[in-house]
């Protein structure tokens, strides 16, 4: 039963690589471009900056996921090298993890909240105008068009 179920995992886990390295390439690329366009050429592109806001956010989200699949996020326990019982250690980590789950319920409830306004006022970035907002399904003449707007 577990191997049967460890295939789709797999096949995720190098999608999910293949994705990190076109990702990391294009973020590579648009700062050598961004670079050579204004240091050597002295004409800068405008937008590039917001450009790579959005391929640098799935970097890092789809970066952190495959460090915590693969367990290697960076986590610095200091306070741990302090302490000589284990019950200390792991009273320590609940405190860290519940701090940690508080962080994450605040943010999310912001992050929410920003999405509502965002979609009130249909909100737009400064320099391309792209929308800041999920439009999953637009309705043309004829058709449904499923959208794939950027948040």
């Amino acid at each position: 039963m577990i191997r049967l179920l460890s295939w789709p995992l797999t096949l995720f886990s190098n999608a999910q690589s293949l994705f990190l390295v076109v990702l990391m390439t294009g973020v590579s690329l648009l700062v050598f471009v961004q670079v050579l366009l204004r240091y050597v050429f002295r004409a800068p592109l405008m937008g590039i900056e917001e450009l790579l806001f959005f391929p640098t956010c799935w970097l890092y989200f789809f970066g952190a996921v495959k460090a915590s699949e693969e367990g290697v996020q960076v986590v610095a326990r200091v306070l741990e090298l302090f302490l000589k019982r284990k019950k200390s250690v792991w009273l320590l980590r609940f405190v860290g993890t519940c701090c940690s789950l508080v962080v994450l319920v605040w943010l999310t409830r912001w992050g929410w909240d920003y999405w509502k306004y965002a979609f009130r006022v249909k909100k737009v970035s400064a320099t391309l105008f792209i929308p800041i907002k999920v439009d999953p399904v637009v309705k043309t003449k004829n058709h449904w068009i499923f959208n794939s707007c950027e948040i």
